[in-house]
C-alpha cells in the first residue's frame, strides 16, 4: 500500500511539472496536446492510486490554471492568422495546427468546461473512501497544502530577508564609506555591484519576499480583517463567507493575475527586457515571473481554506474541532467545544 500511495503521489507531482510546462508553452506550439494528455492521465492515476491528498489537491488546482492559460482549443485572431502565414509558407506542423483548431474552435467553450468538470471529478474521487474517510482526506489535503505554503513561506523569509539585509548593508557602506576610496572604486567587484544593481536587487528582494509570503500569511489568518461585522456573524455564517470569498473572488482574481503575469514575463524573456538603466540588472523576466508564482501559491491557499471550510460545513461533527479555524476569530477565539456540535456529538 505504501508503494501505491507512493506512485499516486508521484503522478500528482508529474501533473504538476505538467502544469507548469502547460503554462509556458506558446499557444501555437505542438506539444500542448501531448502535455495535457500527460497532465489528465497523471492526475487520473494519481488518484486512482491514492496519492498525497495535498498534492492531488494542489496539482489539481494549478493543473486547471494551465489548461485554462493553455486554452488548448481555441486561438486569439491574431495566433490564427500567425499560423495560416506559416501554412502558407508548406509549414506542415502548421498546417496541421491550423485544421485542428479550426475542427474545434467551435467547441472551444463546452470542451474546456468538460475538461474543468473531469478535474473537479478527479479531485473528488481521489479524496473519496467513504464519507468519513472523504472528509477527512479533504482535511489531509486543506493541511498538506498549508504546509507547503508554510515551507515556502518560512525558507523565502529566511532565505530573502536575510539576502535583503546584506544588500542595504552593502549598499550603505559602499555609497558612504568605499565610496570614496580610490583604489575601492576602481576593482571589478565595485563596478559588478554598482550602486544602482545594488539598489534594484533590494527592491527585486523585497518583491519577491512579499509574493512568497502572501500564501502563507493567508494561511496563517495575518491579513487585515474587518472584524466590526464579522464578529457579531455566527461561525457558520463566517466560515459560509470565508468559502465563498475563496471561491468566487480570490481564486477568480489569482486567475486572472497568473494570465496575464505568465504572459509579460514570457514577452520581457522574449525580447530580453533588462533595467531601463544602463548600470542595471539585466533579465527583467526574473522579477517578473515571481508575479504570476506568488499569485499560484495564492491560489493554493484558497484551495486549502475552501477545503478546510467544506469539511466544517458540511462533513461529520468529529471532524468539526479540526476545521474550525475560520469559524472564529482574534477577538472571539474558538470556545472548547464548538457551539455547532450537537449534544450527542460532544458526549460520544
Amino acid at each position: 500500500m505504501a508503494l501505491r500511495e507512493l506512485t499516486g503521489t508521484a503522478l500528482a507531482v508529474l501533473a504538476l511539472a505538467a502544469a507548469f510546462w502547460l503554462s509556458v508553452l506558446p499557444a501555437s506550439s505542438n506539444e500542448i496536446l501531448p502535455t495535457l494528455a500527460v497532465l489528465v492521465g497523471s492526475l487520473v492515476g494519481a488518484a486512482v492510486l491514492q496519492g498525497n491528498p495535498g498534492t492531488i489537491a494542489g496539482a489539481t488546482v494549478l493543473g486547471w490554471f494551465g489548461i485554462m492559460f493553455a486554452q488548448p482549443f481555441s486561438l486569439s485572431t491574431r495566433e490564427f492568422n500567425g499560423l495560416r502565414r506559416q501554412a502558407r509558407r508548406d509549414d506542415e506542423q502548421a498546417a496541421e495546427l491550423l485544421a485542428y483548431y479550426e475542427a474545434l474552435s467551435p467547441f472551444a467553450f463546452y470542451l474546456m468546461i468538460g475538461l474543468t468538470v473531469l478535474l473537479l471529478a478527479i479531485l473528488v474521487f481521489g479524496m473519496a473512501r467513504g464519507r468519513l474517510l472523504f472528509f477527512q482526506n479533504m482535511l489531509a489535503a486543506s493541511e498538506g497544502l498549508a504546509k507547503f505554503l508554510t515551507r515556502v513561506g518560512v525558507t523565502a523569509a529566511v532565505v530573502l530577508f536575510t539576502a535583503l539585509i546584506f544588500s542595504i548593508m552593502y549598499d550603505v557602506t559602499q555609497r558612504q564609506y568605499l565610496g570614496f576610496n580610490s583604489d575601492w572604486t576602481s576593482t571589478d567587484w565595485y563596478k559588478f555591484f554598482s550602486s544602482t544593481r545594488v539598489q534594484e536587487l533590494e527592491w527585486h528582494l523585497h518583491a519577491a519576499l512579499f509574493l512568497l509570503v502572501l500564501g502563507y500569511g493567508y494561511i496563517q489568518d495575518a491579513h487585515v480583517r474587518i472584524e466590526l461585522v464579522r464578529d457579531t456573524m455566527k461561525p457558520r455564517t463566517r466560515v459560509w463567507i470565508e468559502f465563498l470569498g475563496a471561491i468566487l473572488f480570490m481564486v477568480p482574481y489569482c486567475y486572472v493575475v497568473m494570465n496575464y503575469g505568465i504572459e509579460n514575463a514570457m514577452r520581457s524573456w522574449s525580447i530580453g527586457e533588462s533595467s531601463a538603466a544602463t548600470t542595471g540588472l539585466p533579465n527583467r523576466f526574473i522579477i517578473k515571473a515571481m508575479l504570476p508564482f506568488g499569485f499560484a501559491l495564492i491560489a493554493l491557499a484558497g484551495m486549502s481554506v475552501a477545503l478546510k471550510c467544506v469539511v466544517y460545513l458540511f462533513g461529520p461533527p468529529s471532524l468539526r474541532r479540526k476545521s474550525n479555524y475560520y469559524a472564529h476569530s482574534h477577538q472571539n477565539p474558538a470556545p472548547a467545544e464548538d457551539d455547532d456540535t450537537p449534544a450527542d456529538a460532544k458526549h460520544a
